[in-house]
């Protein structure tokens, strides 16, 4: 049957077989989806990206939620998972990216830092903030941040993170050196 087809015939079917192959690759290739919880949705099965099953610490505070603790007050208002780089920085694994509002609980501005903060798996793990991709993710924007009454600022804080399906929930710290945690349920 080759032998039949010729060197004319062989190519089409060489050519065919290609586009065949680059349709499939190219198709797998879409439906991987990386991006915000936003837009996937899905990255960690939750609607935020994060954690395994829809709000899995249902006694913590969750997203979008307010909670004072240690003279702060704190919203995580954006979850972004699947994040490939973060200027010339590039995760081991895969970078979430929480976006934070702050603010004063009292009527004294203060300043919050944004390092020394967790992410934490469902065995209590924690996963600590990549401190070099947190700092150049917002250019211009300190560490530390003076937050002043009635004047909230959201903030970014980037982990690099195995697997987000692992994730449970975040340590917000109102410490320089970090420690004395609220935890806020990150899985939707």
């Amino acid at each position: 049957m080759w032998i039949s087809l010729g060197c004319g015939g062989l190519f089409v079917v060489g050519v065919l077989l290609v586009g065949v192959l680059l349709f499939v690759v190219a198709d797998n290739d879409d439906s991987s989806g990386a991006g915000s919880a936003s837009d996937s949705g899905t990255e960690g099965g939750t609607s935020s990206g994060l954690g395994d099953e829809e709000r899995s610490n249902p006694d913590m505070p969750g997203l979008g939620e307010r909670v004072e603790h240690a003279g702060m007050l704190f919203t995580i208002v954006e979850v972004e998972t699947g994040v490939t780089s973060v200027g010339y920085h590039s995760p081991d694994n895969e970078y979430v990216v929480m976006h934070v509002e702050v603010e004063p609980a009292g009527s004294r501005a203060v300043e919050f830092w944004r390092d020394e903060q967790h992410l934490y798996t469902y065995s209590g793990r924690p996963v600590p903030e990549d401190y070099e991709a947190t700092r150049d993710h917002e250019v211009g924007v300190p560490m530390g941040v003076e937050v002043s009454p009635g004047e909230p600022q959201v903030v970014t804080i980037v982990f690099d993170v195995r697997d987000p399906s692992e994730i449970s929930h975040m340590g917000l710290s109102a410490e320089f050196l970090g420690g004395n945690e609220v935890y806020v349920d990150v899985t939707g």
